[in-house]
């Protein structure tokens, strides 16, 4: 309490040395008060995210540079949402819960992979965005990524954005090159886009071993005539080339008109390709060279083999982008989808059965492929419908393929070049 001094003022009666631990009690007290009060509101908010679904901890809501991660399990918990949603056929909650996730943590990858497969037939627009920012974002990644997409823009037919794609998965440094150049050639020879090739040329020391090589004979012989086009490709490759020089000089002479010089080039003892690329190339050159006789016997060869995927993939490849009524007829006899291992090879190997019967115009059995097709999916499988109805027309429009192939999945990406290749062609430049 207060009492008067000598000189009339007041002060305080206590003793200043008892003053100080009271105050001491005082914030003390505040103190643990406010960390009681902040306890149990951490605690009030992790029992209800925890009762939400949310996979949060306790350190997550009571540390603040913890906060960050708080975004990253929500995105965990719609991740999972989506999954089981999708198990369950639910698209508009899968997709409701994927762009969730990926709008709390746009670094969560599974989810942005995930929207971006799901958006690539109905919003390609939004899946080329977020395929975009996968790359970007997920290096580590972007082969993966960079697969998918192809994936996505070849079978609706996207030259220009695979042009700008394969430039820069041609400089990623993995085993994957042939494929990415491939994509960039077939994408390029339909835009005609000069500049798409020499902007590559200009920094050569970017691209893998043998890039050059092929890009340059590209260049050189779109501005021959055949002849000298021809004289041109027929230049041996530099010393230790890769592989897929050989192809690529190869398949050009085909497409140019030289098939003769292709099997010449094939029947090489210097000709390093693989089984797989050489018997591919051969049934082209031997079929546009007609040679029947040794396109038959290559061909039913082939049919001889034990039944896989994989001469499957080479054999309805071939029929598509090369008709042939006789030796659809004997595929046709020979080719049984039934006869593969599992459900995820049956499934893309009657697709192509089912595309290449339809450039055969074998309306009749595409109908009894789909029975199949929709029996061994358990779905209706509607585009199989509309993919009948189009390839009976005289002339099937490039938009009508470009519309039909994102539907009709999965095929391998050699039927779909093959389809497009018949459907979109090009004549020899």
């Amino acid at each position: 309490m207060l009492q008067p001094t000598v000189e009339g003022t007041l002060m305080c009666s206590v003793d200043s040395a008892d003053v100080r631990p009271f105050w001491g009690r005082v914030i003390a007290s505040s103190v643990m008060s406010a960390a009681l009060i902040y306890a149990a509101m951490v605690l009030a908010v992790f029992g209800f995210m925890r009762q939400v679904g949310y996979p949060v901890t306790v350190e997550m809501i009571g540390w603040p540079p913890n906060w960050s991660e708080i975004n990253q399990a929500k995105s965990r918990y719609f991740l999972q949402n989506a999954q089981n949603a999708y198990e369950k056929g639910e698209l508009s909650e899968t997709v409701m819960s994927l762009s969730l996730a990926y709008e709390y943590d746009i670094y969560n990858y599974d989810a942005g992979f995930f929207l971006a497969k799901l958006w690539q037939a109905s919003r390609p627009e939004v899946s080329n965005h977020l395929y975009q920012e996968l790359i970007a974002n997920h290096p580590d990644f972007r082969t993966q990524t960079a697969e998918a997409w192809l994936r996505s823009l070849l079978p609706r037919a996207d030259y220009a954005w695979i042009e700008k794609l394969a430039p820069n998965a041609l400089r990623f440094g993995d085993n994957n090159t042939p494929a990415w150049l491939n994509a960039l050639l077939f994408s390029n020879q339909r835009t005609q886009d000069d500049s798409v090739i020499q902007s590559l040329l200009e920094t050569p020391d970017s691209l893998a071993p043998g890039v050059e090589t092929v890009l340059r004979w590209e260049q050189t012989v779109r501005d021959l005539a055949p002849e000298e086009a021809r004289t041109n490709l027929l230049q041996p490759p530099p010393a230790y080339s890769p592989e897929f020089v050989y192809y690529f000089q190869i398949r050009r002479l085909i497409s140019l008109g030289f098939p003769v010089d292709a099997i010449d080039l094939l029947g090489s003892s210097n000709n390093p390709l693989n089984d797989r690329d050489r018997i591919t190339l051969e049934l082209r050159a031997l079929s546009k060279a007609g040679f029947r006789r040794s396109y038959q016997n290559l061909f039913n060869r082939i049919l001889r083999l034990s039944p896989s995927l994989a001469q499957l993939d080479i054999l309805t490849s071939h029929l598509a982008s090369n008709p042939d009524p006789e030796l659809y007829r004997r595929a046709k006899v020979a080719l049984h989808p039934q006869s593969l291992t599992t459900s995820n090879q049956r499934l893309p190997a009657s697709l192509a059965i089912f595309c290449v019967a339809g450039v055969h115009g074998d309306i009749e059995y595409q109908n009894k492929l789909a029975m199949q097709i929709r029996e061994l999916t358990q779905s209706k499988f509607v585009v199989l419908d509309a993919a009948i109805a189009a390839m009976a027309l005289p002339d099937l429009e490039r938009a009508a393929i470009r519309n039909l192939l994102p539907s009709l999945q999965p095929l391998s990406l050699d039927i779909t070049y093959a389809l497009l290749e018949h459907f979109d062609p090009v004549e020899a430049q």
